[in-house]
């Protein structure tokens, strides 16, 4: 197996690890189903942002954009989970 293979089943591996990890925290725990709950809403929209991230990074070749391209990408996802973020604590508060 290559260098390119291990990093990849290295990466998939995260992604399986971080997915079982999100599918864990929103499976209820003792809160009844369709109860809302900050903290795991917080943790899996900050998972899936982190498998976003990592799948731009890894499978669309981010890491060998331009520099500025990369900030972009970056920027454009805080921007969108600063917004499902807020609507959701705003939505709480309503």
């Amino acid at each position: 197996m290559g260098m390119t293979d291990k990093r990849l089943a290295a990466v998939c591996l995260l992604l399986t690890g971080v997915t079982l990890l999100s599918w864990w925290l929103g499976n209820s725990h003792g809160h009844h189903a369709f109860t809302l709950n900050a903290g795991i809403t917080l943790g899996v929209i900050l998972i899936a942002a982190l498998k976003v991230r990592v799948i731009a990074w890894e499978f669309m070749e981010l890491k060998q954009a331009p520099l500025k391209m990369q900030r972009v990408a970056d920027a454009a996802l805080a921007f969108i989970i600063t917004v499902l973020l807020t609507l959701y604590f705003v939505g709480l508060s309503a």
